[in-house]
């Protein structure tokens, strides 16, 4: 049976799967969606190839709307479209995880200063809850919602400082380093040590310690530097350093 479009962890969308395109809605843009959150989760993997007549039989639709979707997949740095070879998923460019690192980390680390300017007892319990879905998700070894919970932690910053704009444009910047976090999740002791520096930057913000919760805030999302260093010998053909 077909499946919708919404309600499936894009991890979970099988790519041999028909989805369902509504036609109230440009199917290009759709279509991109899909591909875009399917290939940032995993479920289609590096170097892995995307042919039109695939994407068409996927989607039931022509190959104007799919060559569209691909094309903007390309200008994001998701897929590399080889000319007389096709289109093929793109390695884990390492240049653009660090370039979307580096912007990442200074506009989270500002957002929580100024969260801890604003917080209470009332953002405390919201951020609890998500750190308490973690530890659940964590246990059932479920990644996808571990990582749902995940953002749900750190969009609570940008709540608490009256920043929700922000987040919108974090989670632009973040594109290619998510693709190294949902790569990471799945790992043995992954989602525990997250949980543990989530934790941390709690303990801070409860105690009043702005500076130790912007501390641990950095030392949580460089996090990603030794996350890429576990990660490149299970997955050595999934990362390049263009």
């Amino acid at each position: 049976m077909p499946q919708a479009l919404s309600h499936q962890p894009p991890d979970r969308l099988g790519p041999t799967a028909v989805h369902l395109i509504d036609r109230k809605y440009p199917a290009a843009d759709q279509i991109y969606r899909v591909l875009r959150d399917a290939i940032i989760s995993g479920g289609f993997r590096p170097r892995e190839a995307l042919s039109e007549n695939r994407i068409c039989n996927m989607f039931s639709v022509s190959r104007s709307p799919v060559r569209i979707a691909l094309t903007r997949l390309a200008e994001d740095g998701l897929i590399d479209i080889l000319p007389q070879r096709g289109s093929f998923v793109a390695p884990i460019k390492l240049t653009r995880v660090r370039e979307g690192h580096f912007a990442r980390v200074a506009l989270e680390l500002a957002v929580v200063r100024e969260a801890a300017s604003r917080w209470s007892p009332a953002h405390a319990a919201a951020l609890r809850q998500a750190i308490k879905l973690q530890k659940k998700h964590a246990r059932a070894g479920d990644a996808w919602s571990f990582h749902m919970a995940d953002e749900q932690f750190h969009r609570g910053f940008a709540s608490a400082a009256g920043l929700g704009g922000v987040w919108t444009t974090v989670q632009g910047l973040k594109t290619h380093l998510d693709r190294v976090r949902h790569l990471a999740n799945p790992v043995r002791g992954h989602m525990d040590r997250v949980i543990a520096e989530h934790v941390d930057v709690m303990a801070a913000l409860d105690e009043g310690r702005a500076d130790d919760a912007v501390s641990a805030m950095r030392s949580h999302l460089d996090s990603l530097h030794e996350t890429i260093a576990r990660l490149k010998p299970l997955h050595e053909d999934y990362f390049t350093d263009d």
